[in-house]
């Protein structure tokens, strides 16, 4: 507020009248303290990355034990120079010193020949194959010479075994044609649907039931899809059609258009009633790699409003090339402990995958850009900033 400058005659001549204003004027100027949240970012840090320059690693999913001691399974490719994913497994102990890596899935049936990928660790009590088994692993695949994904689960009763038992037959399978047909889609032109992947599970009970995400790309366009599944008796297991997602409250890097989801990583609160989400902002750059995003967004909603598909999302924040010091900032996931739960549900703590662009990567087997996929995280701080505000 501009304060008024009265002529100096004016002023002696009401000065009992001045005074009185000069009084109800610095009444106006009261102030009050108040606060506005908001969330910060911990400097990232590199977690882990293959010592040769021709192995990437990415799509991270961190279980923390009550010890401190988290298990980390992730894509990783095991041979230098070849483009083939694997699950890879490393133990990070409470002092920070760390039992090496290790390829603990790989493709070995028809239906996923090719990759295996995108791993989700969740513990809980699994029927296979006449033995009960306490933890699952769900995975994205393909079979050879395809372009589709489709998804399935492995079981184990150690978090560091070297070997995890699949079960036979995808869980979830692609939308078009017949339940394990081999057939991709086409979309047009060179286009094809790239089918179901990027599995993200929860526990609702600590035994066979589990909220299973994963992103659907078909002819409809691309979402994100749940189902609830037992998975207590694996001999009776039965598919089921998925539902959407509700992507209320997504916008893309403008703040104002909507849009859509795909890639994300979800952990509960049950105490709070709470789901937090992981997920890409659109659009990507369209410099190389064009099909990996340049920022990461942490938002949170109700559990109730989630399973119900109304609610809306609330952003906590974005992870941007100014908290990494990457351009490109990807495939994140949350650390949750093993039945997918997060406790400090506000102040998460975000694994994810950073990469590089031209022009210091290119679309060449020597430059790939998959060779700078490193794995780093940030852990995310609630803060209130205060301020003086003036009282109307």
């Amino acid at each position: 507020m501009k304060r008024l400058i009265f002529p100096l005659t004016i002023f002696l001549g009401l000065s009992v009248l001045s005074c009185s204003k000069e009084s109800d004027y610095k009444d106006n100027r009261k102030t009050q303290r108040d606060s506005v949240l908001e969330y910060s970012f911990s400097k990232a840090e590199l977690v882990f990355g293959f010592a040769s320059k021709k192995q990437y690693s990415y799509c991270p999913v961190v279980l923390l034990q009550d010890s401190g001691e988290k298990h980390i399974f992730f894509c990783g490719n095991p041979t230098p120079g070849i483009i083939v994913d694997n699950i890879f497994h490393i133990i990070e102990k409470a002092d920070g010193s760390r039992i090496p890596e290790k390829s603990v899935l790989q493709p070995s049936l028809d239906w996923d020949s090719h990759h295996t990928c995108d791993p989700s660790v969740v513990e809980g009590e699994f029927g296979f194959n006449g033995k009960t088994y306490k933890y699952a692993m769900f995975f994205l695949s393909n079979p050879l010479n395809f372009y589709y994904n489709e998804i399935g689960v492995a079981f184990s009763n150690d978090l560091d075994a070297e070997h995890w038992d699949k079960f036979p037959n995808q869980i979830v399978y692609k939308t078009w044609g017949k339940p394990g047909e081999f057939a991709d889609y086409s979309l047009g032109g060179n286009n094809k649907a790239w089918g179901v992947g990027q599995p993200a599970a929860v526990s609702l009970d600590k035994k066979g039931k589990v909220l299973l995400t994963y992103t659907v790309g078909d002819s409809s366009g691309t979402r994100v899809e749940y189902s609830i599944f037992d998975f207590s008796d694996m001999s009776k297991f039965e598919t089921k059609k998925g539902t959407k997602v509700n992507d209320a409250g997504c916008f893309m890097i403008d703040e104002q258009s909507s849009d859509i989801l795909a890639n994300c990583d979800f952990a509960i609160n049950p105490e709070t009633n709470k789901i937090v989400m992981t997920r890409p902002v659109h659009p990507f750059s369209n410099k190389y790699p064009a099909y990996i995003a340049s920022m990461i967004e942490i938002d949170y909603m109700d559990l109730d409003s989630f399973l119900d598909g109304i609610g809306k999302w609330t952003s906590i924040g974005r992870i941007t090339s100014d908290i990494s010091g990457f351009p490109r900032n990807h495939n994140a996931g949350l650390m949750r402990d093993n039945f997918g739960h997060i406790k400090d549900w506000e102040n998460p703590t975000v694994y994810f995958t950073v990469s590089k662009e031209t022009p210091d990567v290119k679309a060449e087997p020597n430059s790939h850009a998959e060779w700078t996929y490193n794995i780093y995280k940030t852990t995310v701080k609630k803060g209130y900033r205060y301020f003086n505000k003036p009282i109307k």
